[in-house]
């Protein structure tokens, strides 16, 4: 079964990279500067882009892929060369904790950090695809 996990919007983006670019791009326009403020409108867009399209794809063929949106290409990882995925602490930024955020280690060693909506429902899925898979080989 295809299962499609969407990412987590996070905080700190929304604060540190729109907020302030919608500031900027409003303070360009106002005192007439077209051109920083198209600047910033586009980088909004890049983000906002990321945001909405970040979706991580189990597959029954035994493949993870990672796409981050239209503007970037995807990763595509094979469920075979996974060690283990588990749930991340985060840095104790007062506001800013995260429980959502999933370390998937590679048998190379690897580290590829992940913000699936349901942190623990994309582990159990995966390593449930993951044991699935040892079981056929």
């Amino acid at each position: 079964m295809t299962r499609t996990f969407h990412a987590k919007l996070d905080k700190k983006t929304l604060l540190f990279c729109l907020l302030p670019s919608t500031i900027m791009a409003v303070y360009f326009f106002w005192i007439k500067w077209p051109l920083p403020a198209f600047v910033f409108m586009v980088f909004m867009v890049i983000i906002v882009e990321r945001l909405i399209h970040t979706v991580y794809v189990v597959t029954d063929d035994g493949r993870l892929i990672i796409s981050k949106g239209r503007f970037s290409r995807s990763v595509v990882i094979n469920l075979s060369d996974i060690k283990s995925v588990e749930p991340v602490k985060t840095s104790a930024i007062f506001p800013f904790r995260r429980n959502d955020v999933v370390g998937i280690t590679l048998k190379d060693g690897a580290i590829r950090l992940v913000s699936p909506f349901p942190a623990d429902e994309f582990c159990h899925f995966v390593m449930k695809q993951f044991r699935k898979e040892e079981k056929e080989i």
